[in-house]
């Protein structure tokens, strides 16, 4: 019927949960049948002249229709629900003990019975229970009092025709079974639905971990190109870099000196566009995490500007830094790689785009309490500056700040979002100041825990001690296999009056080992034959104490942690990359020897 669809579709649009959508439809399906009910009650008794049966059978159609009217309208089927469970109560089980029937018969049973499933269906079952109690009262109190003259009114129970009884019986029974079908008709298709809901999200899960799986092996596959492309290029960006600097270190002539150091500035640009897509796939991967390390930052400042200043003095630009009193003499608890990192980044874009002026680095508290500091950083510069609308894009990737930038700058695009992705991992942002012409102003805050720098004057005559000691007695092996990097590294030595022994693989290292005695071991990872990792391992092996024993540093041109973390497993004592600086070279012999 249209006017029943029509009905069922409006009460049920008005609920998301298809249980409340089955409670509005059954609520509708119960009242009407009950109009249907009281109105064929009400020709039955006015056919035998029972008036107070007419009456309630009467009130029960008037009722419906109020109900039905209420329920079309507006949505309150909850409520609804309540009144005609009251009414169950009032007019079918009390107003039967009461008055029709002065006692319990089939009929006060079947509005029991329905008044209790109605009520747990509809409500749950703390309501339910309330009005089970209610309609099952009235059979106890029954039960419990022998003299009807205290429980029931002065009138007899009222007679009702056999065949009126029979239908009332009949159709009760028929309200209560529908009650139990539509119930768990809509339950059991409920329970279908939702064993499809999880049979398809289980086929969705398990595409899902396909996907990640997938996703995964590719992030390695990135992982393990950027790896050999990293060994590729660095390998002979070490020759390069290595060599002229042994070259720039034997007095070159003037000529040379100059063609030497645009030389070493080019593939050092080179290596710093190799560094930068390497740190930022690993930072896009989420595989850093931060170190906490010791550090002075009045030293780590003091070396950015160091390995600025040059730049700086190129471009002829008034190059300054300044760190605050208070912070000097603090020992900061951190990762001074990145911060250097950082630092670099902004320093290296503040020079590059300031063609006359100023660039500064300056460092101040901003507050220090409970052993913990909170430093803001400032990158200002007198440059080009950066237009407004693009001053938010330029921490993404691949991003510059005008189209013209590149063809006039150079760089990637890359510096500024490691810059954002290294602070996301100190849980801090970059603010900006900057407009077209009038410069840039860079800053971020970082809160470090701290510790009083009692033993500064004493760490750094250690150091300086450390610098000035004589190498030129170790006894160093190198173990490497490529022609140039053998070369490298041994000039670099050389430079120290450190006369190598040489090793093209791990088994030739081993017969060496076996029958001289090194101070040192520089291990390149991957050669022919026997790997460092291998030879690592057969050196740590040695029945010899004083041979397995042996300081072993490793050189290699592929760059990771999972690296870092495998020479220190195999029992290597530390790690530099190639190409390497002289001075680090050095600087790992002497950590590592005394």
């Amino acid at each position: 019927m249209p006017l029943v669809k029509d009905f069922i579709e409006r009460i049920t649009a008005r609920e998301s949960d298809p249980i409340n959508q089955a409670r509005a439809q059954m609520l509708f399906y119960l009242v009407m049948a009950y109009f249907f009910f009281g109105l064929s009650l009400t020709v039955a008794y006015a056919y035998t002249g029972q008036i107070p049966q007419l009456i309630r059978a009467i009130v029960i159609s008037i009722l419906a229709v109020v109900t039905l009217y209420v329920h079309y309208t507006f949505n309150v089927w909850r409520i609804l629900s309540h009144i005609v469970l009251i009414l169950i109560t009032v007019i079918g089980v009390w107003a039967n003990i009461l008055i029709y029937v002065q006692g319990i018969n089939a009929a006060t049973l079947q509005y029991i019975w329905l008044a209790c499933a109605f009520g747990f269906y509809m409500h749950g079952s703390k309501v339910g229970w309330v009005y089970a109690v209610i309609n099952i009262a009235p059979v106890l109190i029954d039960a419990a009092f022998f003299s009807k003259d205290y429980f029931f009114l002065g009138a007899g129970p009222q007679v009702v025709a056999r065949p009126i009884y029979i239908y009332v019986l009949i159709y009760d029974f028929f309200a209560i079974a529908f009650l139990h079908y539509f119930f768990f008709k809509v339950f059991n298709k409920n329970i279908a639905t939702l064993t499809e809901t999880k049979n398809q999200l289980n086929s969705t899960n398990a595409k899902l971990n396909k996907t990640i799986e997938e996703i995964k092996e590719l992030s390695n596959v990135r992982m393990r190109f950027l790896s050999t492309m990293s060994h590729e290029l660095r390998t002979p960006l070490n020759g390069v870099i290595g060599l002229t600097n042994v070259l720039l270190h034997q007095e070159p002539r003037k000529d040379q000196e100059e063609t030497l150091s645009v030389l070493k500035f080019s593939a050092e640009n080179l290596l710093a566009l190799v560094n930068d897509i390497l740190d930022f796939n690993k930072l896009d991967s989420d595989v850093v995490e931060l170190e906490s390390t010791p550090f002075n930052l009045y030293d780590l400042i003091e070396n950015i500007y160091a390995a600025t200043k040059l730049k700086a003095s190129e471009k002829q630009l008034d190059f300054t830094f300044e760190v605050s009193e208070p912070l000097r003499s603090l020992i900061l608890i951190g990762d001074p790689t990145r911060i250097t990192q950082v630092l670099l980044n902004l320093l290296n874009n503040a020079v590059k785009f300031t063609e006359k002026g100023s660039v500064k680095l300056s460092c101040s508290e901003l507050a220090i309490r409970n052993e913990r500091v909170e430093i803001r950083f400032l990158v200002e510069d007198t440059g080009i500056g950066i237009e407004e609308s693009r001053q938010r894009g330029i921490f993404d990737e691949f991003v510059q700040a005008s189209v013209s930038t590149t063809r006039n700058y150079g760089g990637t695009g890359l510096g500024l979002p490691i810059v954002k992705r290294v602070l996301e991992l100190y849980q801090s942002t970059v603010q900006i100041e900057s407009s077209i012409g009038n410069g840039s102003r860079f800053s971020f805050d970082i809160v470090f825990p701290y510790r009083k720098d009692a033993a500064d004057d004493v760490k750094s005559s250690a150091v300086k001690e450390g610098k000035s000691a004589n190498l030129s007695k170790l006894k160093v092996l190198v173990v490497e296999d490529n022609a140039v990097n053998i070369l490298v590294i041994c000039k670099t030595l050389n430079r120290m009056e450190i006369s190598p022994d040489v090793a093209e693989n791990g088994k030739m290292a081993l017969e060496m080992i076996a029958v001289d005695d090194y101070d040192l071991i520089l291990m390149d990872l991957y050669m022919p034959e026997l790997d460092g990792y291998e030879t690592t391992k057969l050196i740590r092996g040695l029945a010899d104490p004083q041979k397995a024993r042996t300081p072993i540093i490793a050189l290699t041109a592929t760059v990771n942690s999972q690296v870092v973390d495998e020479v220190l497993e195999v029992g290597m004592n530390g790690y530099l990359s190639k190409p390497f600086h002289p001075d680090d070279l050095f600087e790992e012999i002497r950590k590592h020897v005394n």
